[in-house]
């Protein structure tokens, strides 16, 4: 029975009471307004918007090209119209006997630059044929899975803190009301030693000890209520809130409901449900697509372009002046210099190294459960230590506390009872917390808690 006990744990969840309900509003609270949360999904909503970018590659694209240039000089044909024309009109003038036809006609000079010249169009160009846009595409959509991830890993990690800073600051609570139950305790002795004093049964030096010991008790209850202060500042920081804002508590008996687990069933559900590694999944995907990315370099893309507009040496737009054009553009890069071999190559790594990764990273989950794992088993046996060491302490003050009031026992045996009683007090307050935030923290490991009892919109920002 020993050795199966070794084998379970006890795992908490938070029961469905009324009391309880309390954390599950403040964890949902943290997760939509936590302020580093919400970086994360500014991440998270620009690789959407990236994926949406690389989307659009697959549409056609239209734009508006407009040129108006004016020019001078550069080449020239001469065309002597003159040496043809005028000797054959003389002629003819000579014939009719009349000047019908001109004899001055002067030669052409034509200039390859037009003086003026506009154009004006609009282009389509649609993508036929291209594996960069394809896969481009598939990289953009595992880097946003690789965020959304991210995000959702972070919201873990944030119940998780939510959880213990909740439960770091219900331990101060209970350890300054522990300290004002032992301050009433010591007013008590004081009196009580003072009566003795005066009745002459005890000496000065017992009241000057009870005030040393209240002097002492007001320096914890300083630290204490400043441990407090700072519990309740940072699990209102968690919370966006104002950091003086009031916490509601809870029944500590209503905290746990323990259910059974074994280790080997922790390493299974982290491996199952632990967004690293579903992320690192993601990112060998993207490895693969950059492989084939630079492979998709060898094969040629082809492009429909359209062309509609107006040219011409005046700014017009009629029908004299209009033109189009169809064409079909292949490119097809035959030699670079083996650059795109190289770049295949180093994809290829890249996926080996996250491959690597993948396998270096089970194991290490697998430790932080088993870290995890025992770290709970340790908590709770402190805590069962703790708790039998404070019913013996308890009893063993009371023993001396009877035989003090009755003059059987020194002052000594007195102060050091109380001092072991609140010792284990102390004791079993911290185990005890202890003990629920290392449940908190298996519970991150494992990814156990469930994320889909919030609502989407906890942790997951609108656009």
């Amino acid at each position: 029975m020993y050795k199966l006990s070794l084998l379970v744990i006890l795992i908490p969840f938070l029961s469905q009471s009324s009391e309880t309900t309390i954390l599950e509003r403040y964890i949902s609270s943290a997760l939509q307004n936590n302020l580093a949360l919400k970086q994360q999904d500014f991440a998270y909503q620009k690789s959407v918007s990236a994926l949406k970018e690389a989307r659009g590659l697959f549409l056609p694209s239209l734009e508006i090209q407009a040129r108006y240039s004016r020019a001078g000089g550069g080449r020239t044909i001469d065309i002597p119209v003159d040496q043809f024309l005028n000797p054959v009109y003389q002629t003819l003038n000579a014939l009719l006997q009349q000047n019908v036809f001109p004899e001055d006609i002067q030669g052409e000079t034509i200039v390859f630059l037009r003086e003026e010249e506009h154009e004006t169009k609009i282009r389509a160009v649609q993508p036929i044929f291209q594996t960069d846009i394809y896969y481009n595409y598939k990289i953009k959509d595992n880097l946003q899975n690789l965020e959304q991830l991210s995000k959702q890993a972070y919201a873990r990690l944030l119940i998780s803190d939510v959880k213990s800073s909740y439960y770091n600051y219900l331990k101060t609570l209970e350890i300054v009301k522990l300290l004002q139950r032992t301050q009433e305790l010591l007013e008590e002795n004081l009196r009580v030693n003072e009566k003795l004093v005066e009745s002459q049964k005890s000496t000065r030096d017992v009241v000057f000890r009870s005030q040393a010991d209240l002097s002492f008790l007001e320096k914890q209850q300083a630290d204490a209520k400043r441990g407090q202060i700072m519990a309740q500042a940072y699990f209102n920081f968690l919370l966006n809130q104002p950091q003086d804002q009031s916490i509601q508590t809870i029944s500590l008996d209503s905290l746990l409901s323990p259910v059974l687990i074994t280790l080997l069933d922790a390493e299974i559900t982290a491996l199952q449900n632990r967004e690293e590694v579903k992320q690192i999944r993601y990112a060998i995907d993207a490895a693969k697509n950059g492989v084939n990315l630079n492979r998709g370099k060898f094969l040629p893309s082809v492009f429909a372009v359209f062309d509609y507009g107006y040219q011409g040496e005046f700014y017009r737009f009629s029908q004299q002046d209009d033109f189009w054009m169809a064409s079909a553009i292949l490119q097809w890069n035959l030699f670079n210099g083996f650059q795109d071999q190289q770049k295949i190559q180093q994809a290829r790594l890249e996926q080996k190294k996250i491959e690597a990764r993948q396998l270096e990273l089970q194991n290490q989950i697998k430790l932080e459960v088993r870290d995890a794992y025992y770290g709970v088993r340790v908590a709770l046996k402190n805590l069962q230590a703790s708790e039998d060491q404070l019913r013996s302490q308890q009893k063993s003050f009371e023993i001396v506390d009877k035989k003090y009031q009755q003059g059987m026992a020194l002052q000594v045996e007195y102060l050091d009872a109380r001092n072991s009683y609140i010792r284990s007090e102390i004791d079993v307050i911290v185990a005890r917390f202890d003990y629920y935030i290392s449940q908190a923290i298996l519970e991150r490991i494992t990814a156990s808690y469930p994320l889909s009892s919030h609502s989407q919109k906890d942790f997951e920002q609108e656009n």
